[in-house]
């Protein structure tokens, strides 16, 4: 005997579990959900629910598969394809990205013939197999003709799910779709731009179709209509997307009624901008009677948090003004470009590490946004494929128009990913909202990113799309089925706030010169806390490094005490060399805010240049004093220092390139004599001056700002030095 719980199963006045036998009559019960010891009764049964209408929902949709037309069929086949096929999926992806990307007809036609020449097609229907290899051997020989029809295919092919910006095909499409019964939420597509002129080009396109009678809700991303959008230029970034968000919202307010503008949203970096923005605009009394929408993304912890404070400014404002806001909830299409970037950058990744976690926060977020105090303020788009997450959203809004509340839950899905499912889910609850894409042949590389994000997404193992055309197996359907119900139960326990939590108040703390090289993290502009601690590094003057001048004494005499001091600093253990260079790492890492004011008022460098180059220099320690420790451990080999080096740096790094050169040169047991470019002399002297620090002394690491005349020249062609290090960091234990 099991506890479990069905519809028929749970008393509604009570939320009684009763006791079944698993078998029954000789088949299983329908559904069966197992009850935890200590379950939430009225939970289990809402789970139950959802599970049941999830089971409806998935054979509607597989009726409507049934009869749809033949090139519909044949469509879903390939998609379906995709998803059950790694190898399949692989190739689509990198056909898509690189092919799909060249403009140049030869290039292109090598990458298509390389590509399928190396991959495995088996998972494909037929046909498309012998069209592969047919255009494979093809595009070579005449790559003018079967590259353009090549294209022509893959826009014919993303046409299902990115719908063309312009007439005829986008009003054929809108209008097919409103008679079918769907709103279309348009989205321009489009990836972050650099200047000013693609700004104003691409917000003229979003004003274009906000201004159709077609259309009556777009949504846009800040970063598509605003150049150098920048978490570290924080307020600024604010103030400029907000006049172009105040030009959004007049062209939508000029309608009867107002249409609807969205905020969307991709990288976690856009955020916290994204709601400033949000909330800074919609206060204003120019658009405070006006309603709006922003997105939310499960997969960000932080977005439970903010899912809340949204929400109850958003019930300040609708006691106000009487206007409300809608959150569009998804789970998060970026993993991998999130992951990437974190990895790039040594930080934390902010989504969720597990898919398990993100489903529970959804339903956890849609809990808080489902709150009774936000009734009048918030609507909220349920948007997914999940049909048990959509069968639950269900559930939640019966419940909440039972208990006399209004039933602002909406119902959202992807346009062409999956139109069966689509269309089941808009049969059950009689409406439906597309996130429709648009896009320009003009702009088609950008339906590209859109694809291979699409597919990249739906084709994970642990995502709900990659099963979607298995649900009509009991065993796919009960393993995705208990997945959710997992979901429901722990969304009350998942862990929120942000996963990345750097604080440059707080230097990093010391790692062992024994342990690993890990690479140092740049500041996470992200965190209000880096960059209040940015601003008060800012507000400080530079310090300024004079213009000595020097003799060609003064030079001999430099060079005499580095030889003198030579033997003493290489005769060290190489293991307390290592000691002190690893420690010059700390000394940086602590001094970090005044090399970046140093470098941007004496060589001009910004902040968001400056930060990886911190990190770099930061690097250099860490590396060459962990190749330091090595040379004694070598079996066979043995290392002496060259003598006295120069290391005399261009400008244009004006810190990272002195300390890699002066740190590897100091690895080895040299003596160093750093000679400064004449334009960067103060950024350079804090390298000197953070070796200092860290316990080398100021006669094997000498400072000397000598000039580009005689004294200079008389440095770097001395007969007492050894080696000049012009440029390149590279380690020097010479003499083996």
């Amino acid at each position: 005997m099991e506890i479990v719980l069905s519809p028929a199963g749970a008393s509604e006045q009570t939320g009684s579990v009763e006791r079944h036998d698993s078998k029954r009559d000789g088949r299983r019960d329908t559904p069966i959900v197992t009850v935890p010891e200590g379950a939430d009764l009225d939970d289990e049964r809402r789970i139950a629910e959802a599970v049941e209408l999830a089971r409806s929902l998935v054979g509607t949709a597989a009726e409507r598969d049934a009869h749809a037309a033949g090139a519909e069929r044949r469509r879903r086949r390939r998609l379906a394809a995709l998803v059950e096929a790694p190898e399949a999926a692989d190739f689509t992806v990198r056909f898509t990205d690189e092919v799909g990307r060249l403009a140049v007809d030869r290039r292109a036609a090598q990458r298509f013939a390389d590509l399928v020449g190396q991959a495995e097609l088996s998972g494909f229907p037929r046909l498309d197999r012998v069209m592969l290899r047919a255009g494979a051997i093809g595009a070579p020989l005449v790559p003018g003709i079967v590259m353009p029809l090549v294209r022509r295919r893959l826009r014919r092919e993303a046409g299902g799910v990115v719908l063309p910006a312009d007439d005829p095909g986008l009003a054929e499409h809108l209008d097919r779709r409103s008679r079918d019964g769907y709103r279309a939420n348009v989205n321009v597509l489009g990836e972050a731009i650099l200047g000013d002129e693609e700004a104003r080009r691409r917000l003229e396109m979003v004003i274009r179709r906000l201004r159709r009678p077609d259309v009556d809700y777009v949504s846009v991303k800040i970063s598509a209509i605003c150049p150098r959008v920048s978490a570290l230029a924080f307020d600024d970034t604010v103030d400029r997307v907000a006049d172009r968000l105040r030009t959004l919202l007049r062209v939508a307010a000029e309608s009867d009624p107002p249409k609807f503008v969205n905020l969307d949203m991709e990288e976690y970096h856009d955020l916290d901008l994204t709601v400033a923005v949000f909330r800074r605009v919609l206060d204003e009394a120019e658009f405070e009677g006006l309603d709006a929408g922003i997105v939310l993304q499960a997969y960000l912890p932080d977005v439970g948090r903010i899912a809340h404070e949204l929400g109850a400014w958003a019930a300040r404002r609708r006691r106000r003004t009487g206007a409300g806001i809608k959150v569009r909830l998804v789970k998060g299409a970026n993993l991998a470009m999130e992951t990437t970037a974190a990895e790039l950058a040594g930080w934390e990744p902010a989504p969720f590490a597990t898919k398990a976690e993100v489903d529970a926060h959804y339903k956890a977020v849609l809990d808080v946004l489902c709150a009774p105090e936000f009734d009048d303020a918030v609507r909220v788009g349920v948007a997914s494929h999940n049909l048990f997450d959509v069968a639950w959203a269900v559930g939640l809004r019966a419940a909440m128009v039972g208990a006399g509340r209004p039933a602002r839950l909406e119902f959202e899905m992807l346009e062409g990913m999956s139109p069966s499912q689509s269309e089941a889910v808009r049969a059950e609850t009689g409406e439906l909202l597309l996130y429709s894409p648009v896009v320009s042949n003009r702009d088609f590389p950008a339906a590209i990113a859109y694809l291979v994000r699409r597919l990249d997404e739906n084709t994970a193992p642990d995502n709900f799309l990659a099963h979607l055309f298995e649900l009509t197996d009991a065993a796919v359907f009960d393993a995705e089925a208990a997945k959710f119900a997992s979901a429901v139960r722990a969304r009350r326990g998942v862990a929120c706030g942000p996963r990345r939590r750097q604080d440059r108040r707080r230097p990093p703390t010391p790692r062992p010169v024994e342990s690993p090289f890990v690479n140092a993290p740049d500041t996470d502009w992200t965190r209000s806390a880096n960059r209040n601690w940015l601003a008060g590094v800012l507000s400080a003057p530079p310090p300024r490094e004079g213009s000595p001048t020097l003799t060609v004494t003064d030079v001999d005499r430099a060079v005499a005490r580095a030889r003198a001091a030579r033997s003493a600093w290489s005769g060290l253990s190489t293991g307390r060399r290592a000691a002190v260079l690893d420690a010059v790492g700390d000394r940086i890492e602590e001094r970090r805010g005044d090399v970046l004011r140093t470098m941007a008022g004496e060589a001009g460098k910004t902040v968001g240049q400056g930060d990886p180059e911190v990190s770099e220099a930061v690097d250099f320690a860490r590396y060459y004093a962990r190749q330091a420790a090595r040379l004694d451990t070598h079996a066979g080999v043995t290392a002496s220092p060259l003598g006295t080096v120069v290391v005399t740096p261009p400008w244009n790094f004006p810190f990272a390139i002195p300390a890699g050169g002066v740190l590897a040169a100091l690895a080895a047991g040299n003596a160093v004599v750093l000679k400064p470019a004449p334009q960067s002399r103060a950024s350079a002297r804090l390298v000197a001056e953070c070796c200092w620090a860290a316990g080398v002394p100021d006669d094997v690491l000498q400072f000397v700002p000598a000039g580009d005349d005689e004294a200079g020249r008389r440095l770097v062609s001395h007969p007492d030095v050894d080696a000049v290090i012009l440029a390149t960091p590279t380690p020097l234990h010479a003499s083996q």
